[in-house]
């Protein structure tokens, strides 16, 4: 979107101190009284608001809506619209504001109410009965300080683009904490850089939102509420279970994401234990994507698979492509080892400092700089990830049509990447076209922009319409992002996350420029802050990853597939095929040391880096290797002494060509071996906390203290993540719903954490990610595998230690 500049930015009028307080009182006076009012309504009648709004059909419930205020704003994208009609090429600002019969000002005038309530529309609160629910109990339960940050950012759109009427007040502030918030004060250098005070502009707009959202639910509620005598007795016991419950997007099973859904949820807070657990849980999903590909043939050969789908991928350069995936899931990794790091610092900070950090009072210096460190950091990443997405988009089978690919006979080295093919765009349509014919394809467009410019559309209100969007869209449609970009613009999701939770603290830190890098070295020196700094050589460069190991492993599948009969032909092979998959791994170590080495980290964290390379060649994976071995020898030797004692004729002559088929006979379970290692594994799980273990009655005898119950639905589930058996192995699709509520059963809640990222969280506190398949919820038997592979490393969980109840 382009910058103007236009009179419509300046001031529309001057108000005079006095007059800004009166007004000012007025507004907090309003905003009181309505909260008392909604607050005592949902305690004596909760009960009654929810059931009669949620009976309504969504034309009623939409019919109420416009009842208690007819402004309130129909379209959930307005916004969108109205920024896409505005910014053409051909016509004015200021003609295309004009309305029928009304100046600009005037047409501004009566759209002030949506622009400053941006995410109250008839068509979002319709829709899904929790929405005004939760914007109903949230606004009521949390204080007008505690809101005041996010209702600043919803203004920060309008502000810019000149869509919202300012009023000058000289140098006047409004204090934004405490018992004086709202009131009139003189401006302080030092509280205004802390967020305690802001101009009066600003101030008036999110007071003036605030009270605006509170007379909308009070009239909402008055007319759900029609009928009722205020002096009967009623309920709120239903009320307090929904809020205890949590919130759900309609036809969903899991816990909407607080993020994308932040007008409806509690206000952001700088919960810097739940940020600390969220980073850890991606760099652990990273860590565990880097140790499937390198020690699961399986889960390779369909990453390979997933990823090959594009044109581009049929070309001579498709294993160098698969080569540079993959590099991007190890740089994705070291983000996260990163982000992990800088969080940490800031919660051993917090924790230091926690009795200092509150409104009114300076930031320790120390935890002003780790916040900075961590904004910065945030911000380099989040940069790195839009540049890969641009390019990576384009080689996706879903909008590969709007580009033509001529493709290179040799690579082209440009030190920071490889070039294979030249790109030439095919889209002729113009950004408000594209918004109207591709939406989906807009969307991302838009997410892919840089987070730092003041007229960019907000990242969350875009991620909550590509739901909106994937919700309502046909299957052809849905396709179009496939599992590869929905995960990565997940990731994205996480870090604008943890992005605003930053910006958004209270008291705020001053942020730190360029000429600041120096200090940040002097007083902490971590990998990220050194890189700040030009590399060794004046650029880092990319080293190429090994292709001719890569496309070795890929033919074997054309070969012979693992597959069938799991005989002594069957370990042969799939000894050939792990060698093939090390050979690669091996070379990709070195490719990734060369790079390394011009970077400005030290020898021990690139042998950190090198270490999570190297899984296939521990100890841990020699030994499940064995163990897979001696199963599939036992078993064979079982059913061999099986045919020889029952001496049945239902075997073939051409059975015993190849062996005893023994793919459809269960492998016996035998007593746990005595550990030669470590309980903890390689990659510790999230939280030091002890790992699962059901509390058990004394007086009762069980045969194994370490047995979990479980119910019917959780053990056909895991038998599937840990199968013993051919049919188990090569299973039905599991549906997503029923995963979910698998788990559930085993003390697990889920909670959406942004596009298909879904967060399980055990009573323990600790997290594991995984995402929600896409297009079509079903996970595979491949993905459930390794699934129980993450849940056995992190949660020690083997089919061995479930018991049916």
């Amino acid at each position: 979107m382009r910058e103007i500049r236009d009179d419509h930015c300046g001031y529309e009028s001057v108000i005079s101190p006095d007059a800004a307080r009166t007004l000012l009182a007025d507004l907090m006076k309003k905003i009181n009284t309505d909260r008392a009012y909604l607050a005592n309504a949902c305690e004596q009648f909760g009960n009654t608001i929810a059931s009669r709004w949620r009976k309504k059909s969504r034309d009623k419930r939409e019919a109420l809506l416009l009842q208690a205020d007819p402004t309130i704003e129909k379209d959930a994208e307005f916004r969108f619209r109205e920024e896409n009609e505005k910014y053409t090429e051909t016509e004015p600002w200021s003609k295309l504001r004009t309305e029928k019969g009304c100046t600009w000002q005037e047409a501004r005038r009566n759209k002030r109410k949506n622009w400053l309530l941006p995410y109250m529309s008839t068509a979002v609160m319709k829709a899904n009965p929790s929405v005004l629910l939760g914007l109903i109990h949230h606004r009521i339960h949390h204080s007008l300080e505690e809101w005041a940050p996010f209702d600043n950012e919803q203004l920060r759109h309008g502000w810019a683009t000149g869509d919202l009427a300012l009023e000058y007040c000289g140098h006047a502030c409004v204090v934004m904490h405490g018992i004086d918030y709202g009131k009139l004060v003189p401006w302080d250098r030092e509280a205004a850089e802390r967020w305690d005070i802001i101009g009066y502009p600003r101030a008036r707009l999110i007071i003036e939102a605030q009270a605006l959202v509170f007379f909308r639910l009070r009239s909402i509620v008055d007319i759900i509420l029609e009928g009722i005598n205020p002096e009967s007795v009623g309920a709120s016991g239903k009320w307090q279970e929904m809020v205890r419950a949590g919130f759900k997007q309609t036809n969903a099973i899991e816990l909407w994401s607080d993020y994308i859904n932040q007008p409806f949820s509690s206000p952001p807070n700088f919960d810097v234990d739940y940020y600390c657990s969220v980073a850890r849980a991606r760099m652990q999903a990273a860590q565990d994507h880097l140790w499937l590909l390198q020690t699961d043939v399986s889960y390779a050969r369909r990453f390979i698979k997933v990823m090959a789908a594009g044109e581009v991928y049929r070309s001579n350069w498709k294993f160098v492509l698969i080569g540079g995936d993959i590099r991007e899931a190890i740089l994705d990794c070291l983000r996260w080892v990163q982000l992990d790091k800088e969080w940490s610092s800031v919660q051993e900070q917090y924790r230091r400092f926690r009795d200092s950090i509150r409104p009114g009072q300076p930031l320790p210096r120390s935890l002003e700089l780790s916040l900075a460190i961590l904004e910065r950091a945030l911000l380099d990443s989040m940069d790195k990830r839009i540049k890969h997405l641009t390019v990576y988009i384009t080689q996706r089978p879903g909008f590969q049509h709007y580009y033509k690919f001529t493709m290179l006979d040799e690579i082209i080295d440009h030190g920071s990447h490889f070039a294979f093919a030249n790109a030439k765009t095919l889209l002729t349509r113009s950004e408000p076209e594209q918004y109207v014919e591709d939406p989906l394809d807009w969307t991302l467009t838009q997410l892919m922009g840089p987070p730092d410019t003041e007229l960019r559309f907000d990242y969350a209100e875009l991620f909550a319409k590509l739901e909106a969007h994937l919700a309502e869209a046909d299957h052809k449609d849905r396709e179009r992002l496939d599992e590869t970009l929905y995960v990565k613009f997940s990731e994205f999701a996480t870090h604008h996350e943890m992005l605003s939770a930053v910006r958004l603290h209270r008291p705020a830190y001053i942020r730190r420029g360029p000429e600041d890098i120096e200090d940040m070295l002097k007083e902490n020196s971590t990998p990220f802050t050194r890189s700040l700094v030009q590399p060794k050589s004046g650029h880092l460069g990319t080293a190429m990853f090994p292709t001719r190991s890569l496309e070795r492993f890929d033919q074997l599948n054309k070969e012979k597939p693992a597959v069938g009969c799991r005989n002594k032909a069957w370990l042969d092979f799939r000894t050939t095929e792990r060698e093939a998959l090390a050979s690669f791994w091996t070379q990709a170590r070195e490719a990734l040391r060369t790079e390394l080495s011009n970077t400005r980290m030290r020898q021990e964290e690139i042998d950190h880096a090198l270490s999570l390379l190297s899984f296939s060649t521990s100890k841990e994976y020699a030994e499940m290797v064995e163990v897979e071995r001696s199963d599939v020898l036992e078993a064979i030797a079982a059913a061999a002494e099986s045919k020889k004692a029952t001496s049945t004729a239902l075997l073939s002559d051409a059975f015993w060509e190849t062996g005893p088929d023994v793919s459809r006979l269960a492998i016996d379970q035998r007593a746990p071996k005595p550990k030669t290692r470590p309980i903890q594994p390689t990659n510790k799980p999230i939280d030091d906390t002890t790992s699962l273990k059901p509390s058990i009655d004394k007086d009762t005898e069980v045969p194994n203290p370490l047995q979990i119950p479980a119910t019917p639905r959780a053990l056909d589930i895991i038998r599937k993540m840990f199968p013993s058996s051919a049919e188990e192995t090569s299973a039905k699709d599991t549906d997503w719903d029923l995963f979910v509520h698998a788990m559930n059963d085993l003390n697990f809640s889920a909670r959406n954490v942004g596009g298909s990222a879904v967060a399980f969280e055990h009573l323990s506190n600790k997290k594991i990610i995984f995402h929600r398949p896409h297009p079509v919820a079903k996970i595979d038997s491949i993905m459930l595998q390794s699934m129980g592979k993450r849940l056995r490393k992190h949660f020690d969980w083997s089919r061995e230690v479930f018991v049916g109840v």
